[in-house]
């Protein structure tokens, strides 16, 4: 355990310090903090986990496989924090913090960024970490989501600031309109998001899970599932419907465009003599001011 601390920054990195720094150093000694924008070896005990993480789930396996890694090569990206009190917060790097602690290591290389607030760390901590590769989808769609309800972004500034189209946003965020199974299979990796994107373009819950039912049974792929959805829909077209049910879609189809304008599940209640209520949940007082200005823009 004596030579560990000396393959905590990795190979690369230890050329931007002096070794002899992560060697002598003991948890018992007194360390400089690391100043913002800089690169400095952290002790692990003063970070504390980043409360704002879109990552819900953590494989076993790989993080063992990521211990060993380390163990072997060291740390070869730092983690990013920001100051917090005495010590640090995590903005984003918790699978690296974890697969070290594992590993028995007193130390980490931390990049320090300025965040003064809780909003401006839940976005800087949202960002960091949608820009990641390996998130799941719904792990995105979420992280999008919060950024919306709890950072007052709208879908064009979250598309500058995460580096993405606009539509690619709202494509994210309308996963989360799906039944939960089908979310849950996401989640899993089960099916890919190019196969909720196609399942999206359903327009009742009963038939988006019984196209992914024939997912999973037939393994379809993405093109053959858009090819189910598309035959579906055709047949569904082909059905004569009263005026009534013509009503009822038209009034889905609303009911779906305000969905995903205000990010909320909006409900539209018909009543007789073409009467009805439009139902706008929201989950907070900060939650109700974003709608609000959302309305107000238009």
């Amino acid at each position: 355990m004596g030579d560990m601390p000396k393959k905590v920054l990795g190979r690369g990195l230890k050329a931007l310090f002096h070794e002899e720094e992560f060697v002598s150093v003991s948890k018992d000694e007194a360390e400089e903090p690391a100043e913002v924008g800089s690169i400095g070896s952290l002790p692990v005990d003063k970070i504390t986990v980043n409360p704002f993480q879109p990552r819900k789930e953590f494989d076993e396996t790989a993080l063992e496989e990521l211990k060993n890694s380390i163990i072997e090569n060291g740390v070869i990206q730092p983690v990013t924090v920001c100051r917090d009190g005495d010590g640090y917060q995590l903005i984003s790097g918790e699978r690296r913090l974890r697969a070290v602690t594992l590993a028995g290591f007193r130390f980490i290389p931390a990049y320090v960024i300025d965040a003064h607030d809780d909003s401006t760390k839940l976005e800087l901590a949202l960002i960091e970490n949608i820009q990641r590769e390996d998130l799941n989808a719904i792990e995105v769609a979420l992280a999008l989501k919060s950024l919306t309800t709890k950072c007052n972004l709208t879908q064009e500034e979250i598309a500058q600031k995460v580096g993405k189209n606009r539509s690619t946003v709202t494509n994210f965020l309308r996963l989360l309109k799906l039944p939960l199974q089908i979310q849950d299979s996401i989640r899993s990796r089960e099916i890919s998001s190019g196969h909720a994107r196609a399942l999206i373009n359903l327009p009742g819950e009963q038939e988006q899970l019984d196209a992914w039912k024939k997912i999973i049974t037939q393994q379809l792929s993405v093109r053959q599932t858009e090819e189910l959805v598309n035959r579906m829909s055709r047949e569904q077209s082909k059905t004569p419907q009263s005026p009534s049910s013509e009503r009822s879609s038209r009034l889905a189809e609303v009911e779906s465009h305000l969905r995903e304008k205000l990010v909320s599940k909006v409900r539209i209640v018909e009543k007789k003599g073409g009467k009805g209520e439009i139902h706008i949940p929201y989950c907070s007082n900060d939650d109700l001011d974003r709608l609000l200005e959302l309305m107000r823009r238009d």
